[in-house]
């Protein structure tokens, strides 16, 4: 984009800087001649202001009042082109430019304001233009990516390589990086650049530049960020409808209208394998995720477990991992307590596993752990326990 400097560094301009010099780096987006008294209330924020003086006031402090209210419409700079019965800039005004880092350039009346609108208009329009070209580079580099990797991953490594930059995509409820093209040396927070994807997908495109950000970067960067959320969009409206289709399978299981051994195949599918258990699960508080997106959470997007909602517990069949048990946990927020039963076995059958589970969670609550297996909580082995805790637990058994 067009600055005070690059305007300053046209000879043919023939600019001075009489106030304002240290904010020189100003963006101009637009020109807008006004010899009005009150020009504050004709341009808009970015304006490039030019006057022939008629409409400054004469006094020195009404000057620095004068220019303290175009400051307020941030504007960018104010070119003032005098003319014979224009009052003079007085040195308050000049000193009060620098105090507010506001450009305040002085040019000749023969100056023609419509030659200086032209080149800054041109600028703009150039600056949109390449805009517009960035983010048709970045349509189709995305639509090859699509072609070429069948995954997020792959894609976001290529639209990182295409655009020279490290990105990575952030879940905001955990901070857990679901995906990552950033260099090693790239990854520090402080050289890093968060922005918020929209939708529900409660995620933050990380980005890291290499270099100073190009005249397109703000547009191209919405651009990604638009792409992006419709690629993770996408990605839930998979999860989503693998959550119901699983819901229905537990609940087959559950009501033995299929049985284990056939089911397993289906299991594996969805990456269900080794070691099965079923939980039990008393959602907490303040959690990222609630019950009804909770599949959703980064540590649940491989091996997503079976879940079912029952009336105020969450059941389910999962691998038995326990980073996968404390994602869970961690999503539904303070005090979620799991129960896990004994691994699941075709003799006993899914509905004994069920039935562990909740006892677990039952003693769970009772012991004050927040994840409690099946035959793990201290039964007391007597015979007379003390408590109704270890009178449950001895039942259990």
């Amino acid at each position: 984009m067009l600055t005070v400097q690059d305007l300053i560094n046209l000879d043919h301009l023939q600019l001075n800087v009489v106030g304002g010099l240290a904010a020189t780096s100003r963006v101009i987006t637009w020109a807008h001649t006004v010899d009005l008294p009150d020009p504050w209330l004709w341009v808009s924020p970015g304006d490039l202001v030019m006057t022939t003086g008629v409409g400054i006031p004469c006094g020195a402090q009404d000057q620095v009042s004068w220019l303290e209210q175009l400051v307020q419409s941030n504007a960018s700079a104010l070119v003032v082109a005098p003319r014979h019965d224009a009052p003079a800039l007085s040195g308050e005004m000049l000193e009060a430019a620098d105090r507010l880092l506001f450009p305040v350039l002085l040019a000749s009346f023969k100056l023609e304001f419509v030659k200086l609108s032209h080149h800054v208009i041109e600028s703009f329009l150039q600056a949109q233009r390449e805009r517009f070209n960035a983010s048709e580079r970045l349509f189709q580099t995305y639509s090859e990516a699509l072609r070429q990797s069948p995954d997020m991953n792959g894609r976001l490594a290529i639209l990182a390589q295409a655009m020279g930059l490290g990105l990575a995509i952030e879940d905001t409820g955990s901070g857990v990086i679901m995906v990552d093209t950033r260099p090693c040396q790239a990854r520090d927070p402080q050289h890093s650049e968060r922005i918020p994807i929209g939708g529900r997908s409660q995620a933050n495109l990380i980005l890291v530049r290499k270099g100073k950000p190009a005249q397109e970067d703000a547009l191209l960067v919405r651009s990604l960020v638009g792409l992006l959320g419709v690629e993770l969009e996408r990605l839930m409206i998979q999860r989503d409808a693998q959550r119901e289709e699983g819901g229905q399978l537990l609940r087959s299981l559950l009501d033995s209208e299929i049985q284990l051994s056939l089911a397993l195949p289906l299991l594996e599918r969805r990456g269900l394998e080794g070691t099965l258990v079923s939980l039990a699960i008393q959602p907490g508080r303040n959690g990222s995720r609630t019950v009804d997106d909770v599949h959703h959470a980064p540590g649940l997007h491989i091996g997503t477990p079976l879940l079912m909602s029952d009336k105020d517990l969450l059941l389910a069949i999962s691998v038995d991992d326990p980073q996968l048990l404390e994602a869970l946990r961690l999503s539904l927020g303070a005090g979620t307590l799991i129960g896990v039963s004994s691994p699941i076995a075709a003799a006993t059958g899914i509905q004994e596993s069920a039935r562990q589970a909740r006892l677990a969670l039952t003693q769970a609550s009772e012991a004050g752990a927040s994840v409690l297996r099946y035959g793990e909580a201290e039964t007391g082995l007597i015979m007379a326990p003390k408590t109704l805790s270890e009178a449950r637990a001895l039942v259990g058994r």
